[in-house]
């Protein structure tokens, strides 16, 4: 009996599961983007995004993004929802550092003057905290 109770509940987390991840993004206020660039060469890169809307959805307002919803000197996730994203197959040379073909995950830290930018290895980070 008890076995039984263990499978049921296992499938119903697993169905529950499955119905979450079929969630349709595109109805979400900042649905998702892509931007893809393919040189010359054949090499690719492709960065999955979402904006910040600038619309509050309370207010239904205009908001201030930089210095308002996204403060500066904080890490950010470079996007609304999920972390912004990248995936090359070339090896790439950014601010003069190497970043290897892979999966990336972009973070900044903005501030008025300058920006830091920040290409992290670990993928699938729902954005925040930064890892």
């Amino acid at each position: 009996m008890q076995k039984r109770i263990a499978l049921l509940t296992v499938l119903v987390l697993s169905l529950a599961t499955l119905a979450a991840a079929q969630q349709d993004k595109s109805k979400r206020p900042s649905p998702p983007a892509r931007a893809q660039c393919k040189f010359a060469d054949g090499k690719t890169i492709n960065v999955d995004y979402s904006s910040p809307r600038i619309q509050d959805p309370k207010t239904h307002q205009p908001r201030k993004i930089f210095g308002g919803l996204v403060p500066y000197g904080e890490v950010w996730r470079a996007g609304a929802n999920e972390a912004t994203t990248f995936v090359t197959d070339a090896n790439l040379s950014v601010g003069g550092k190497d970043v290897p073909a892979g999966s990336y995950t972009i973070f900044t830290i903005p501030n008025q003057d300058k920006w830091t930018l920040i290409i992290s290895k670990k993928t699938g980070e729902w954005g925040i905290p930064y890892p």
